[in-house]
């Protein structure tokens, strides 16, 4: 019987475990990154970030906190540059957007730096944040850190002019 509790308990904590798991994708390519969306989202944030960027860590409890006030109206992933360092591994990534309860997608990107910025149209320093609409077209870009309540009052408007 007490085994049988302890397989009961164990199966719990890893089934609580796997809910906050860090959904991190390794990519190379930024052609695919439109691949990381939900299809049925009406707009779409990509975040560009790493962990060794102080403003990209002071912004994460803001893009969660516009994550979740949002639901399945607007998808979000993140791309992390950690890679550019090197040694680098995508292991302390994945522990720090366990720690910041990040639960939308984020790619660990590991291909050409100067090729995602060419895709991206990037021409500055991180992070920038870009909503694209379902079709993939950017409405807006954001470059430094978002501020929570102006970034979601900007997405509500985004949200009302794609009805």
């Amino acid at each position: 019987m007490a085994t049988s509790r302890n397989a009961t308990l164990l199966a719990a904590v890893l089934c609580a475990a796997s809910l906050h798991a860090a959904d991190l994708r390794p990519m190379k390519d930024p052609a695919k990154l439109a691949s990381v969306f939900r299809a049925n989202a009406k707009l779409r944030v990509l975040n560009v970030w790493a962990t060794w960027c102080a403003p990209c860590v002071a912004e994460m409890p803001d893009l969660r906190a516009a994550d979740a006030a949002f639901g399945d109206e607007i998808a979000f992933a993140g791309i992390s540059l950690d890679d550019m360092l090197p040694d680098s591994t995508p292991k302390p990534v994945a522990s720090f957007l366990d720690a910041q309860k990040i639960s939308y997608p984020n790619i660990y990107y590991t291909g050409n730096a100067d090729a995602l910025g060419e895709h991206l149209h990037i021409t500055g320093e991180i992070p920038i944040t870009i909503v694209y609409d379902r079709a993939g077209h950017e409405l807006w870009r954001n470059q430094g850190p978002v501020a929570r309540n102006a970034f979601i009052a900007r997405l509500r408007d985004l949200l009302r002019r794609t009805r």
